[in-house]
């Protein structure tokens, strides 16, 4: 018999996967989101009922409600549940269950998650398996961020912020890296946080016992504890020891081409078409994987050459006035470094504007966010996207810029709109601008492509000057 399933949240990239997933296989969904979104529109578009705003009359015939960490226990929903004897169960083990039905794999890391994650779905979609997807991004290839399929694989992304991710039970279990992020330290907050590096590391622990096979980045020395001791530990990456080795490794500004040598001596060329060492390892997870899974080495390593990305990854928004306009999610000061050295590759002036991505994160790791943002050429900061959480005293964007500048840095405080107002006034063809975070400082991007730059103030001046003249 189907179910009513509602999401709190379900406008969120995972939960409206989750929800997608469980209407295609015939169960009746419903959600509630905070506000209005593209996601919240396309949901309604499938014929989703989505109400705007909490209240408990939306638990009018639900079977299962499901929820997040960030929904305190005390909300009008959660509590009709309990009061009407509806089970209540969080998105971590909704996903848990999932996990159950299909030869699952799962990838998590602090880094890279979704990208190396939409690889393995493009490879096996690509070589007709017909799996399920659960991907925190857009992927071209399945139009959208989830795929129901028929077949025995669900490919998921993992996120680490969530402890429950410890429960999860793979046939696959992929870690791409693992460093201090989510984690909450002095501070009180626990939603999306580990208390301490060591409860996220005894978490991706936990994660990996889980599974029959584990797949392990032997670039990252972080997940050699992690994994030591578990059977069944198969490694990819740059070092000698790695058993799907990267040798050869040419990075161009547009992307890369190297050589993965698996076990048995067997070796695929590799010609990537996304930026950045970091996608080149994304890309030995992925062909690790899928060897694993029994898919053609030489196939996979095929499907790669055709993967462009997924949402908010080195997204391409447009190139006004021959500046190029790029978008990344990178919020992390690795990622963020990771992203600016590939963006340094195309030899344009790199102008970053920065949006550190909630107060914890900000408060944590300011110091290392300014040093990372310190490899373009301008930064310009934006206020930090809270997400929900209470800003800290004492903490502000200020700290970043100040550091910056301290350092011979270019850097600015902006707003999104005064942002996109100083850079079309002074936007060059040679420009390579990249906004950064994991808020909506995409915005900034969209709006620099969608309208034409206007010439830099100095420059009209001149021109005005020389029509008087003559």
């Amino acid at each position: 018999m189907n179910r009513h399933l509602h999401f709190m949240g379900i406008g969120g990239v995972s939960m409206s996967g989750l929800a997608r997933h469980y209407r295609a296989c015939g169960d009746h969904v419903s959600g509630c989101d905070a506000s209005d979104s593209p996601m919240v529109q396309k949901l309604r578009s499938e014929g989703i009922e989505v109400a705007l705003g909490h209240h408990s009359s939306h638990m009018e015939g639900v079977d299962l409600l499901v929820t997040t960490m960030a929904v305190p226990p005390g909300s009008d929903e959660v509590r009709a549940a309990r009061e009407s004897g509806i089970e209540t169960i969080q998105r971590i083990d909704l996903l848990a269950r999932l996990f159950t039905s299909y030869r699952s794999i799962g990838v998590s890391g602090t880094h890279g998650k979704s990208t190396t994650t939409g690889m393995i779905a493009q490879i096996f979609v690509a070589l007709e398996c017909d799996p399920s997807v659960q991907l925190g991004a857009n992927l071209p290839i399945l139009a959208g961020n989830m795929l129901a399929g028929k077949g025995k694989h669900l490919i998921a992304e993992v996120d680490e912020s969530d402890p429950g991710f410890a429960r999860l039970s793979s046939e696959i279990a992929v870690l791409i890296n693992l460093e201090d992020d989510h984690i909450a330290g002095e501070h009180s907050e626990r939603r999306n946080y580990h208390a301490s590096l060591e409860d996220l590391e005894a978490a991706a622990r936990s994660f990996a016992a889980n599974a029959r096979q584990v797949v392990a980045c032997a670039d990252w020395p972080a997940l050699k504890s992690v994994v030591a001791g578990l059977p069944s530990v198969v490694t990819y990456g740059l070092a000698e020891a790695a058993h799907y080795r990267i040798t050869n490794l040419d990075l161009s500004a547009l992307g890369s081409r190297f050589t993965v040598t698996a076990p048995g001596n067997r070796s695929v060329v590799v010609s990537l078409g996304v930026p950045g060492l970091h996608n080149v390892q994304n890309a030995a997870a992925a062909l690790a994987t899928a060897d694993l899974a029994g898919l053609p080495l030489v196939d996979a390593a095929r499907v790669l050459g055709g993967f462009a990305g997924v949402g908010r990854r080195w997204q391409r928004w447009g190139e006004p006035e021959g500046a190029l306009i790029i978008d990344d999610y990178a919020h992390h000061p690795t990622e963020v470094a990771a992203t600016l050295r590939a963006a340094r590759n195309t030899g344009r002036r790199v102008r970053a504007v920065l949006q550190p991505h909630r107060w914890i994160r900000t408060a944590r790791h300011w110091r290392a966010l300014a040093d990372a943002a310190g490899l373009a050429d301008e930064v310009i900061v934006l206020d930090v996207y809270a997400a929900g959480e209470s800003a800290i005293p004492g903490i502000s964007v200020d700290l970043i810029v100040d550091r910056l500048r301290a350092s011979g840095h270019s850097a600015v405080h902006h707003d999104h709109q005064s942002a996109v107002d100083y850079l079309r006034r002074s936007l060059e063809p040679d420009d390579l601008v990249i906004t950064l975070g994991a808020g909506d400082v995409w915005k900034v991007a969209e709006a620099l492509s969608q309208q034409p730059a206007e010439r830099r103030l100095a420059a009209r001046k001149v021109t005005g000057a020389l029509g008087a003249d003559h």
